[in-house]
This record gives structure tokens, C-alpha cells and sequence, in this order.
């Protein structure tokens, strides 16, 4: 049809139009011309009846176009107007003036038709909407399945989704008192299907999880016996029953450990051996005998001393970095947290170091490690400080990084140092030579320097070496056995097995395969203990647990409840991210006598730091590959931490996931503390000698009691980087413990509990006002433990840990709520923290705006400077008399000899009545401070006449 003809008569008009009288007010002004001139009229009001004559009038108006009765007003010239229904007007009237353009009418038509359309959409949209509001109450879990049969052509999955969340938030708030954003509510109210619920830190992850179960058993009716929650420790476990108690009384779902599953179907007959933490060690004792059994064997004996002998002296990072495929920045970037553990059990900052801590331990030589010296107002700690009497001796420096113009500079100022210290003799070592000579010229070359001071160098024989070192290497020796044990027995293997994976691995050295080789008699060993015993451990009972039920036996009892594995329809699982070989096994068992549970496992692939334990995080990264079909769903605001915390952690995390985002508004505080640039104060030296810190953290410590906070001291290991000096008050606890009690014992009685100490393992979960991050330096973030050179059988690689390094500096990281200090030293960053400070800009803390921590004031502390503007010798002409009464210069804040004095019974009057030097003083300024660093008292002094400036003290 062509478009562009035109309607000129109204029959055209009508057939055009069809059936859709809301076009019939095209008419509307058009002329119209009468079929017959004659028209008969009544006019009501005068009671009048006649006739008149018109070829044509105007549509004055068209009426009902909502009903089918359409009727058309048409005026005459003389103002007559006359009303007619459509059937009168196609019998009356013929041409339209001006015709009509079928191309409109055409158009019109097409948007009437939309308009109908949009209005029926509408109308089945809604009653979808109705049904969909139906199903939520009547078959929730099915609900997605109904949206996807009936409601994607009418309803937009995002219109659905909302839909849903909001019903599920408003049952949630009505129901059980709590207010989940959108994300949680999308976990809570999922669907059919296997779900992986990613929770952020401080997401709110356990709570979903319980309000899941809840919502499932309240709303969606599902029984207790058909839902199975499952946590990997007893705290977990307990605050979760606790939580559903409170909601269901009694009635609650089955909740418990993997293990306590395990004991459930197996029910071994024997006590299961497990080492208690800080407590009953009873699967140690039975690695203990087995590892004892063999030692007492002469040949067995002699291969653990050349193994653990040559393991202290091998070079681990020329191993560690052979054939291993990263670029040198980032060799040269972790080197520094390589381990290098030398025969006296500690840790080294290079193998040079470790060259030369072996040498004097194999020459019964008394040194220490990295002792304090003051130098220039900052804390200098050589490398090696051998005494050879009172203030006197020799210090040897490593300078391992060489060529470097910074660090060359600062050697030669360590050379100009020790030059000035006539009761010291200073050795310096080069790298070069051990590169290039090897380890036996350079010992050689160190003892000729020792010698030429006169230190005898007899080296001691191999068994008088072995017997100095002989308890501790046997005690390091069982414990990587007995992780290595504990490692085989996670991954299920047998001695055949484990067999095969030795003799297909490619050992880095010799070391390593005389371990494995070691390693595999005890590991079988140990396998025919528990076999002739009938003992078992909880890595055995995982392995049985799975057996039993693949056997078909799914029925589980305990004394609280009993259950059956193949009548669970829901398997919640938490903190997935720490899923292991064994676990998988256990599961893998459940859905092949059970395929119809579905399981719903939260996790944060970002907190995954358990690897050591045996978990795998393959599982969790890998989820839809094991769960078919299943979807991934996020949680990721963070309600713990403020703004720059959680800030913090998504920059450390950048590009490995779903960044957290941050719920609370304030912004919080993150800083570095710089240990390098605290210069304690004199007080501070004589209570801390050689300590710094102590006093830091004291200082920390004090301020975020007095703003009323909670504080938590963290530490990565078991142990800290720094010197402390306890003054007799060490117990038989642990480092950590030793610390904090000496921490607590400056503070009063009523602030000890605010503060309290932790590694950063022992405190994912959990929060506090303020952290202090204790080691963010390299041999702590990342740990590069030595006994990787004994688990690579497994796979274990650098890369893997150090990974896995970075996800516990974020768990660190992230237990702060309000404050974060992280402590570190300049030269000795950790590489987790130099990444961080290149990606965003975080405030360094000025130590001056924490002042001393001083219990009571204890001393008066006395400076004695020069006075401004006074031309003179000054204190030049007096610093042989200031010096022999315990004067020490110091360079901050203002240049001064300083030296502190008992604040009781101090009088200004008798100090300077005992003052030598005052006689042969001319310029000079005296300052009298407290332990706070407040100036009380200020003099000027010249030719034995003391002068007060300020005086707030008599």
C-alpha cells in the first residue's frame, strides 16, 4: 500500500481506522459534505421542529471514544449544531476537507496499538508480580524456578531480584531483629542450587550464615534433622549453636565439627590422638617415640647429625631461587625474607651473616647478634659484637649490599664510627669474596682479621660442635618431622604413595634428599605404630569417616543428637576457604550417597592463612568445577573497620578479587611506625637499656588507654624482632606472654586488661579498638620458614607462601577498628608494606606527639646548652667536666648535655652548689625538664652566677 495517498472521504476514513474509535477525533475541525443538503432539526427548548439545507459542515466534536458508541458533532454555517451516531454520520456524509494522510492514520494506529499493548503487558506484569508475592509465601525455595518458567518475558531478572531481597530483608527484620543489606539477604534467601558466599573481613559472615539456616527452618519449613552445619573448630561451632539456640530453643539444626562428624559415624574404640593446644600432647609423644626409636640406632643417629649439621650450613637462597621462574626485582625484593638459619637456631639477614654466626659458634666464640650502640641519636646495631672486656671488644659488619651509593655512604660513617673507639676494633666482610672465593676463603680471611687482635681461633671438631648443639637440633629435627608426618597424613597417603611422590620429585639438594629419605622410614614408622596399636589420629579418622560412609553407612550419633547423612537437603559450611584434601574426601563421600543436598559454604578467599594445617585453597577457587551447578554471590561491606582500614586492605589485595567496601562513614586512622627514627629519651634508656621497643610501644600504649581504647598487640610469630630487655622479669611463658606481662607491669592495676597480645593467626575473627602491628618487616611479612626446603615434595613453593603471607598481613590488617599503627623500620620494610606505600600515601607517625610513658615522675632530667646570641666558647670549654659527671650530648630538639637525676628531694640550689663545672661557665643556658618532657625550670649562667628565666621549682 502507498503510504502517501490520501483519505478524502469518510467510508475511506472508516475502513482505514478499523475498529479503534480513539482515531476518530482525526475528523475533529475537518469539513465534511452532505451525501443530502436537507436536515431536519428540533430545537427542544422553543419546542420547534424543521428542516434546512447544507452541503457541508464542520466536526465540531467527537464523543465516547472510550466506548464503542462514538458520535460526531457536526456545526453548520449558521451555528446549528447536530449530533449523530457513527452509523448516521457513514450514511450522511461523504468527502472530508482537508483529506487525511494515510501515513498518519497509519502511525496513529501503530502508537494506539503499543498504547493497548503496554497496558496488557502491564496488566500480566502485574498479576505475575502477584503470583511471584504468592510464591514467596506459599513455595520460597522454588521461587526461582517459578520466576524462570513463567516470569522472564514479563519481569526483569533485576526487578525479580529486587523483589525477593526485599521480601526477604522485611521477613528478616519482622521475624528475627535484624537488618541485612541486600548482599546478605541474597545469600540468606537463595535458591536451589550449590552457593559460594565470598564474605569480606567484618562482612558479617557468620551471621548470614546463621540467619540462612533460620530462615530456612522458620520460614521455608525445612526440619532441623534435614540441615547439617558444619565449622572447622569448637568455638565456631559453639557460637553458632549459640545463635540459632537463641532464635529455636531446641529445635536447632544439626551443628558440629568435621572431626566431631567424623567421630560421630566412626566411633573409634580407642582415645584419638591430637595435640591440644597448650595442652595434652598426646600425638607428639607418639611421633616423639617413634622418631626416639630410630635415633637410638647408631646409623640412623649419625644420618639425622650430617643431615640437620649440613642443613644449618647450606645455602638455602641460592636453592630457594634455583629454576625458580621470577624476575630479579622480584628475587631482590623477598630475598630479604628468605630464611638463613644458622647452628645457634637464629635467624640471619644474609648468608654471609650466617657464614660468620657459624664460624664463631664452630670456634666457641661468645658473641651477640645485632647489639645496640648509640650512635649520632639513633639505635646502630653491628652486625656481630664479640666482648673482650668492660666497654671493649670487636664488631664485625657484613656489608651485603655493596655498591648501593645510600648504603656505601652510611658504611663509611660506620668505618669513621668505630675509628673514634679506641677500646673497639672493627672487621668488616664483603660479599665479594664469599662469591667469589667461596664460604672457606672467607672464613678464612675473618679469622686472620680476629687473630691479628688477638682472639684465638681453635676451631672445635665435629662431635664437640654436635654436642653444643645437639639438644636443639634433635628438638627442630622431630618437629619438621612430625609436620612432614602431619602433611602425609592430611593428603591420605599411604607409603606406597608417598613413596611414588618421592621418587618422581627433583631434589634442590643434597640435604633434601637425604631428609626425604629419612623422612619416609619414619612416616611408615609411624603408620605401624597406630596400626599395632589400634590408635588413631584425627587426619586417620577423617579417612575412615569417609570409608564408612561410602560403605553406605550414613547414619551418625552423638550424645546430643542423631542423624542421617542421606536426609540432609541443606550442607552449610563455614570458613570454606580453609577446605582441605581430607574434607573434600569427606564430602565427596556425603553427595555420592546423598546427591541431592545442596550446599551453601562461606569464605573469604582473601583470609585463606591456614595452608600449614593442611587446607587447600584450590577448593574454594575451583567451586563450580566440584558444585554443579552452582553461582557465586558476594558479601562485601565491611561493618567492622573505618574508611581507611578497609581502604588499606583492598590496596594491599588489589586485583585478586571483589574489593570490600566500607560501611562506616568515619575515616579512621592508619600510620607507620617508624622504630628507626624513635629516639627514646634518657629516662627511657636508663628503665629500657638497649631496648627501644618497649618505651614505643609504652608510649603507644599510654595515649590509647588515656582516649578510653581497647588494644591489641600483634605479632606474626610466636616471637619478636626486636631486642627486649626484661631486667629478670622473663618467665618460663612464652615471648609473647613475657612481653605483654612486662608491658602491663608499667601500667596501672585498673588499665592492664585494656591491653592484650596475639599472633596474627590466633586473631582472624576477631577485632579491637586499635591494633598495633608489631613485625611489619621483611623476615616477618612475608615468613619464608627454612622447612620449605622440606615440604616441596608436596608442592610448596615460594610463591604459594608467600601468597599465602600476604593474606595473613591482611588479616592483620583488618582486625583494627578504629587504629591502625604498623610498625617497621625504614631500612628493614616489609615488602607487603613498601607495595603498599607505593600504591597510596600513608601517614608516618611523629613520635613526638606521644610523649613518655612515666607512671609518676621519677627524674628530673638536666640539659645544659648554650645561650642564643651569647658569643663564646660555650659548653666546648666545659665538656671534659660535664663528661665525667655523666653528661651525654644530644643532638634533638636542641643541642645540649644532658643527664637525669632522682626527682625525690631535687632542689636547683643544691645542684648547682654541686656542679664543677659552673665556675668556668660563661653562656650557658640550663633546662630542667620531668619525665614528661615538660621544661620547668630555666637558668642562665656565666662566671659561677646562676640566673632564673623560668623557675617552677625550688
Amino acid at each position: 500500500m502507498d503510504n502517501s495517498l490520501q483519505i478524502d472521504n469518510v467510508q475511506s476514513f472508516v475502513k482505514a481506522i478499523g475498529d479503534n474509535n480513539n482515531l476518530w477525533r482525526l475528523l475533529h475541525k475537518k469539513e465534511v459534505s452532505r451525501l443530502k443538503e436537507e436536515v431536519k432539526y428540533k430545537d427542544q427548548k422553543r419546542n420547534i421542529v424543521g428542516v434546512k439545507y447544507y452541503t457541508q459542515g464542520k466536526v465540531y466534536a467527537v464523543h465516547e471514544l472510550k466506548t464503542s458508541e462514538v458520535s460526531i458533532e457536526i456545526k453548520y454555517r449558521d451555528g446549528l449544531i447536530c449530533r449523530y451516531k457513527k452509523e448516521q454520520f457513514l450514511r450522511k456524509f461523504s468527502n472530508i476537507s482537508p483529506p487525511l494522510s494515510r501515513q498518519e492514520i497509519f502511525e496513529l494506529v501503530r502508537r494506539e496499538q503499543e498504547v493497548r499493548d503496554t497496558q496488557r503487558w502491564k496488566a500480566e506484569k502485574q498479576v505475575l508480580l502477584e503470583k511471584l508475592k504468592n510464591q514467596f509465601e506459599q513455595d520460597f525455595l522454588n521461587v526461582d524456578n517459578f520466576y524462570q518458567a513463567q516470569c522472564t518475558e514479563r519481569i526483569l531478572f533485576e526487578e525479580y531480584q529486587s523483589e525477593k531481597l526485599n521480601y526477604v530483608q522485611s521477613w528478616l527484620i519482622t521475624n528475627l531483629n535484624t537488618s541485612p543489606d541486600l548482599e546478605q539477604a541474597a545469600a540468606i534467601g537463595a535458591g536451589e542450587g550449590h552457593i559460594q558466599v565470598v564474605a569480606r573481613a567484618g562482612s558479617g559472615k557468620t551471621s548470614t550464615l546463621v540467619s540462612r539456616a533460620l530462615f530456612l527452618q522458620k520460614y521455608c519449613g525445612v526440619a532441623p534433622s534435614e540441615m547439617f552445619i558444619l565449622a572447622f573448630n569448637r568455638k565456631a561451632a559453639e557460637e553458632i549453636k549459640e545463635r540459632l539456640t537463641l532464635q529455636l530453643q531446641s529445635s536447632i539444626p544439626h551443628v558440629m565439627t568435621f572431626h566431631a562428624l567424623a567421630y560421630a559415624l566412626v566411633h573409634p574404640e580407642k582415645s584419638i590422638l591430637f595435640n591440644e593446644p597448650d595442652g595434652q600432647q598426646n600425638k607428639a609423644q607418639v611421633l616423639q617415640t617413634v622418631i626416639d626409636e630410630y635415633r637410638r640406632k647408631p646409623d640412623i643417629y649419625e644420618k639425622i647429625r650430617v643431615l640437620m649439621m649440613a642443613n644449618f650450613r647450606e645455602d638455602w637462597e641460592r636453592i630457594a631461587w634455583g629454576g625458580y621462574d621470577k624476575s630479579p626485582e622480584e628475587m631482590l625484593r623477598y630475598r630479604r625474607s628468605l630464611p638463613r638459619e644458622g647452628l645457634d637456631g637464629n635467624y640471619y639477614k644474609s648468608f654471609g651473616e650466617k657464614v660468620i654466626a657459624n664460624f664463631l659458634l664452630e670456634h666457641n666464640m661468645t658473641y651477640k647478634y645485632e647489639r645496640n650502640f648509640w650512635w649520632n641519636e639513633i639505635n646502630y646495631r653491628p652486625d656481630f659484637t664479640i666482648f673482650t672486656g668492660e666497654n671493649q671488644g670487636i664488631v664485625i659488619e657484613y656489608f651485603g649490599l655493596e655498591g648501593d651509593p645510600d648504603y656505601d655512604i652510611i658504611s663509611e660513617e660506620k668505618r669513621e664510627y668505630w675509628r673514634n673507639h679506641r677500646n673497639w676494633h672493627f672487621v668488616e666482610l664483603s660479599p665479594t669474596t664469599l662469591r667469589f672465593e667461596g664460604a672457606e676463603e672467607f672464613c678464612t680471611l675473618l679469622k686472620r682479621c680476629l687473630e691479628s687482635y688477638g682472639v684465638r681461633c681453635d676451631r672445635l671438631s665435629e662431635d664437640e660442635i654436635w654436642k653444643k648443639i645437639r639438644l636443639r637440633v634433635i628438638d627442630r629435627f622431630t618437629k619438621v618431622v612430625e609436620k612432614f608426618i602431619q602433611r602425609c597424613r592430611k593428603l591420605s597417603l599411604t607409603s606406597e604413595k608417598l613413596a611414588s611422590l618421592v621418587d618422581n620429585h627433583k631434589c634442590a639438594s643434597d640435604v633434601e634428599q637425604r631428609f626425604l629419605e629419612l623422612a619416609q622410614k619414619f612416616y611408615q614408622s609411624y603408620l605401624q605404630q597406630l596400626q599395632a596399636t589400634g590408635e588413631d589420629d584425627f587426619d586417620g579418622l577423617m579417612q575412615k569417616a569417609a570409608a564408612v560412609i561410602v560403605s553406605g553407612q550414613t547414619v551418625f550419633r552423638r550424645k546430643s543428637s542423631t542423624g542421617d547423612l542421606k536426609c540432609l537437603r541443606y550442607i552449610l559450611i563455614d570458613e570454606y576457604q580453609d577446605f582441605s584434601e581430607l574434607f573434600h574426601h569427606l564430602i565427596k563421600a556425603i553427595r555420592q550417597q546423598n546427591p541431592q543436598a545442596q550446599f551453601f559454604c562461606v569464605g573469604d578467599d582473601w583470609q585463606a592463612i591456614n595452608g600449614f594445617a593442611g587446607s587447600d585453597l584450590r577448593f574454594y577457587q575451583n567451586f563450580a568445577q566440584f558444585f554443579q551447578p552452582s553461582q557465586k554471590l558476594n558479601i562485601a561491606t565491611n561493618y567492622r573497620s573505618a574508611t581507611s582500614i578497609v581502604d588499606i586492605g583492598n590496596t594491599l589485595m588489589h586485583g585478586l578479587g571483589t574489593p570490600a567496601r566500607a560501611h562506616k562513614t568515619i575515616f579512621g586512622t592508619v600510620e607507620i611506625a617508624d622504630l628507626g627514627q624513635f629516639n627514646p629519651n634518657l629516662n627511657e634508656q636508663k628503665d629500657h637499656p638497649g631496648d627501644n621497643i618497649t618505651p614505643a610501644i609504652l608510649r603507644l600504649v599510654n595515649q590509647i588507654i588515656k582516649n578510653g581504647k581497647n588494644v591489641v598487640l600483634l605479632s606474626r610469630k610466636n616471637s619478636l624482632p626486636w631486642y627486649v630487655n626484661y631486667r629478670r622479669r622473663k618467665s618460663r611463658d612464652g615471648v609473647l606472654d613475657n612481653f605483654l606481662n612486662l608491658v602491663r607491669s608499667y601500667l596501672p592495676e585498673e588499665s592492664r586488661k585494656a591491653v592484650t597480645i596475639s599472633t596474627a593467626h590466633k586473631y582472624k575473627g576477631l577485632q579491637n579498638d586499635v591494633v598495633i602491628i608489631l613485625d611489619a618487616v621483611s623476615r616477618c611479612y612475608p615468613l619464608i620458614h627454612p622447612d620449605l626446603m622440606f615440604s616441596r615434595v608436596f608442592g610448596d613453593n615460594i610463591e604459594q607462601v608467600v601468597d599465602e603471607e600476604r593474606r595473613l598481613f591482611y588479616v592483620a590488617l583488618t582486625r583494627a577498628v578504629e587504629h591502625l599503627f604498623i610498625l617497621t623500620e625504614t631500612k628493614n620494610l616489609s615488602p607487603f608494606l613498601e607495595e603498599l606505600k607505593s600504591r597510596k600515601r600513608i601517614n608516618l607517625l611523629d613520635w613526638l606527639d606521644y610523649p613518655p610513658f612515666v607512671g609518676s615522675i621519677q627524674r628530673i632530667t638536666v640539659k645544659v646548652g648554650n645561650q642564643a646570641g651569647k658569643i663564646g666558647t660555650g659548653t666546648y670549654a666545659i665538656k671534659h667536666l660535664l663528661n665525667a659527671e655523666g653528661y651525654t650530648w644530644r643532638t634533638i630538639e636542641w643541642s645540649a648535655w644532658c643527664c637525669t637525676y632522682p626527682a625525690l628531694d631535687f632542689s636547683i640550689q643544691q645542684y648547682f652548689d654541686n656542679a664543677q663545672w659552673i665556675s668556668h661557665a660563661y653562656g650557658i643556658e640550663v633546662r630542667f625538664y620531668d619525665d614528661l618532657e615538660n621544661m620547668l625550670a630555666k637558668y642562665h649562667v656565666d662566671y659561677g652566677q646562676f640566673i632564673p628565666v623560668i623557675n617552677n621549682i625550688s
